[in-house]
């Protein structure tokens, strides 16, 4: 069943609608480049499917990138280890596109060098693997052995204009990001006798991606026995609208929190309606209104103003999160507000710090009543008059981590759990040795700081 022609978010709500009901699919392919919809629906469908503790042992995920045929047939064809329903998803899967969708390949590549160089360079991964050519041929100046004409042989008039300018920034990029074409993808005719001949009543398969070929044999033999589901990035700005208000109605639900009548259009004058930039926020709003039932504009004035301060906790939160894509974004928001690298290298400096002062006090034992999972009010409550006992005792000029605001120390204790102590410790080094660098030599600062970066969300 193809729910392509639909409305993005009616049709996400029909698929999950029929699963409760029982009404379920053996297959589900879920496409296209809204990234955030594809990700919450997967959840979503995996969390009906296998609901609470079945998903540790009845949950198989592989990269589609690099999993063959053979191994998904059999994963899918083997009953589930333990009694109930068995769910295996392929992500990110390049079984189901043809060298006709690279025009599409490279225009995503276009629209993301900038913004999302991470996903750019995985979406030239994809590219490198249905060409056939490796990263290795096209460095090092060998991208200028392709003439023009065989570039539109290939390609089309994809990307023909200034290519002298973004391929080898996108070579460069994929470069540092040491992304790999993978082997080409095996014939798919063993996939579709499986297909065909069906499987295991219990056992599901779920497999997203980037670009689809709806002509390959392959994606009609999903849609007969399964549901194939696009979702792509609105490019109206209603129909965004109606994108957020629902996505936003449905996160906020499972959360007990409303958005006030206005707040969805000041949130979108915010972001311009992208869906992720959107999520994103509503997340931090989430975290930030606490007990507060509604989320109003007022709060979405003070808390998604593109400050330095806000784009400075986009990166740092970031970085603790060890998100690549976000962390690079944010930190380049911050050069293009005029901040200074070196006030951007002492910020995160600052953030190790608080990290690794995190570490020592959870290690060392003394705060009997904290633990990882838990929620910042009763931190507040049950822990913070201890830590603020410990700074009272090391005087006014106390510098640490426990002089600073509740909740810089709440999530200093709550993310140390993430790094190890010589890791931080290394993060320290290098920023001390970058320090030293930019300001004794004349080194591309924002090379330097992106490479520490990348280190750091690895």
């Amino acid at each position: 069943m193809d729910h392509t022609a639909q409305d993005p978010m009616k049709m996400v709500q029909t698929v999950l609608r029929n699963i409760r009901d029982g009404e379920r699919a053996p297959c589900y392919l879920l496409y296209g480049d809204e990234d955030y919809l594809i990700k919450d629906l997967l959840h979503q469908i995996i969390d009906i499917i296998l609901p609470g503790d079945e998903k540790n042992l009845n949950l198989f995920w592989m990269d589609g990138t690099v999993t063959d045929i053979e191994a998904i047939c059999e994963s899918i064809l083997t009953p589930p280890l333990m009694p109930g329903n068995k769910v295996v998803v392929v992500n990110k899967t390049s079984l189901l596109s043809s060298q006709s969708s690279l025009p599409d390949v490279v225009n995503e590549i276009l629209e993301t060098i900038e913004t999302e160089p991470q996903r750019a360079a995985k979406v030239f991964g994809t590219f490198l693997q249905m060409v056939g050519w490796s990263l290795e041929d096209l460095q090092d100046g060998g991208w200028e052995k392709i003439s023009d004409n065989d570039w539109r042989k290939l390609i089309g008039e994809a990307g023909s204009t200034n290519r002298d300018k973004w391929l080898p920034k996108i070579i460069d990029i994929s470069g540092r990001f040491r992304i790999e074409a993978r082997k080409k993808p095996d014939d798919t005719e063993r996939f579709e006798t499986v297909l065909k001949k069906g499987f295991p009543d219990s056992n599901y398969l779920i497999l997203t991606a980037d670009f689809v070929d709806k002509r390959k044999k392959i994606v009609g033999s999903i849609a007969d026995v399964g549901v194939v589901i696009h979702l792509s990035k609105e490019k109206r700005t209603e129909k965004q609208r109606n994108t957020l208000l629902h996505a936003a109605t449905d996160m906020l639900q499972r959360e007990g929190k409303t958005l006030s009548p206005g707040a969805i259009k000041a949130l979108g004058r915010k972001t311009g309606f992208s869906l992720r930039e959107s999520m994103g926020e509503l997340e931090k709003l989430i975290t930030y209104t606490g007990d507060k039932d509604c989320i109003d504009e007022e709060d979405i004035e003070s808390i998604t103003r593109k400050t330095k301060e806000d784009s400075i906790f986009d990166l740092t939160s970031a970085l603790v999160d060890k998100n690549l894509e976000r962390a690079l974004f944010s930190f380049r928001d911050l050069l293009d507000q005029g901040l200074h690298h070196l006030m951007i290298l002492t910020m995160i400096a600052r953030e190790i710090r608080n990290l690794l002062q995190g570490k020592l006090i959870v290690q060392a034992g003394i705060l009997s009543a904290f633990h990882h999972q838990m929620d910042f009010k009763t931190f507040q409550h049950s822990v913070y008059p201890q830590i603020k006992k410990i700074g009272t005792q090391r005087g006014k000029k106390n510098q640490t981590l426990s002089s600073q605001h509740p909740y810089v120390i709440f999530n200093a204790l709550k993310n140390a759990d993430r790094f190890s102590f010589d890791e931080l410790v290394r993060y320290l080094e290098y920023l001390s040795d970058i320090d030293l660098t930019l300001k004794t030599t004349g080194k591309d600062p924002k090379l330097a700081i992106e490479r520490l970066i990348i280190e750091m969300c690895q």
